[in-house]
């Protein structure tokens, strides 16, 4: 069984420090038993960052369906995993308000991160993940691939990639829950891609030299700096731009994104 000391050398061994802002994707099944289970883990991370640093992890509950009668930062489950779920349930854990891909974090800087998460995208610019990374953060795979980093869908915004998620070409709204009682209806915003193809960028982040590969638990795990994921990723849209789409028949975002990509 791992000790949640070990996890915690682990990551400063791979280069992570007291005071750094972390954003961690992963799989408790893939990582094994942990001492404490969920709740030890997470009490190993926060006390990798420290006092002065920020946790973040998705507490995404998806576009289908949506939350009903509306999305409550405070009880609508995420669908992320238990540790993301168990990290939301924690108290001096914050959660931002989007209604479908929010991030819950905990930390000095977490309510800066979070803000008006409803009003810049699920991963758009000056989105919580692309807060994380403007301010040196980090992103950790823990126990799960490449198809689980949400920092490459932010590249995708910085890159300027069209979304087509909608057969309309309009988003849902959605009934959103607020601090202070009111509700308001927010529009969906999703990604320029599923996911499915997001393997490819392993490649390129290695030749950059941006993967710090480490054992959490049973599971091989990836650290790297978000900014380097998004610059790198960024860099091999420019050159690539159908790179992130997958070939499966029945994805709209995919199928739609290649074809305007090649029409233009």
């Amino acid at each position: 069984m791992t000790q949640p000391q070990d996890i915690t050398a682990a990551l400063y061994a791979a280069g992570l420090k007291r005071g750094d802002h972390l954003i961690v994707h992963s799989s408790l099944r893939a990582i094994g038993p942990v001492e404490g289970g969920a709740d030890g883990m997470i009490d190993a991370l926060l006390q990798t960052v420290g006092d002065q640093g920020t946790l973040a992890m998705p507490a995404f509950n998806y576009t289908r369906p949506v939350p009903t009668p509306y999305f409550d930062p405070a009880i609508t489950p995420g669908a992320t995993g238990a540790l993301g779920e168990t990290f939301r349930k924690r108290p001096g854990t914050f959660r931002s308000m989007h209604p479908a891909h929010s991030v819950c974090a905990a930390g000095p800087r977490a309510a800066e991160f979070l803000a008006d998460h409803d009003r810049h995208g699920s991963f758009g610019v000056d989105s919580p993940f692309d807060r994380i990374a403007a301010a040196g953060g980090w992103t950790l795979l823990a126990g799960v691939s490449q198809t689980a980093n949400s920092m490459i869908h932010v590249a995708e915004s910085h890159a300027g990639m069209k979304k087509f998620w909608w057969n309309d070409g309009q988003p849902p709204r959605v009934k959103t829950l607020y601090p202070d009682g009111r509700i308001a209806e927010v529009p969906l915003d999703v990604s320029s891609s599923c996911s499915m193809a997001f393997n490819v960028v392993e490649q390129s982040l290695r030749q950059a030299d941006a993967i710090r590969d480490l054992m959490i638990g049973g599971a091989l795990s990836y650290l790297m700096r978000a900014g380097d994921v998004i610059a790198v990723v960024k860099e091999l849209l420019f050159r690539w731009p159908t790179a992130l789409f997958c070939t499966r028949p029945g994805c709209r975002p995919c199928r739609l994104g290649r074809a305007a990509v090649m029409e233009k």
